[in-house]
């Protein structure tokens, strides 16, 4: 190593070297839990009124909506080919939103709208 260092400063190459682990959460950089999409969708998006809400499918043991087990049902009944078009497209759609939320956290950050 110091044969390569002593090249990089015969050349004045400057060393390129990242020391920041990816594999940890930041508690520093979101000291809270921001929603995401997941739950804006489910908190204020969603058409159901406020009882509705509050009522529970006693059909089912799990934890899924009522409009969670239609599109179960209705997932069962597609073919092969159209089954992996409505994964593709959801596919795609995540990662859009994914790329949206990425530039939004971006610009919260800069211009400091996550610090207290």
């Amino acid at each position: 190593m110091d044969r390569q260092n002593d090249l990089r400063q015969q050349q004045n190459v400057p060393e390129f070297l990242c020391q920041e682990r990816l594999d940890t959460n930041s508690p520093i950089a979101f000291k809270e839990p921001l929603p995401g999409a997941w739950n804006l969708h489910r908190e204020y998006l969603s058409t159901k009124t406020k009882e509705e809400k509050e009522r529970k499918a006693s059909r089912f043991r799990t934890e899924l909506d009522p409009e969670d087990v239609k599109l179960v049902n209705e997932l069962g009944h597609l073919s092969a080919d159209k089954l992996m078009e409505y994964v593709r497209t959801l596919q795609n759609t995540a990662l859009s939103l994914g790329e949206e939320e990425a530039a939004q956290f971006s610009r919260a950050k800069l211009l400091k709208i996550l610090e207290k």
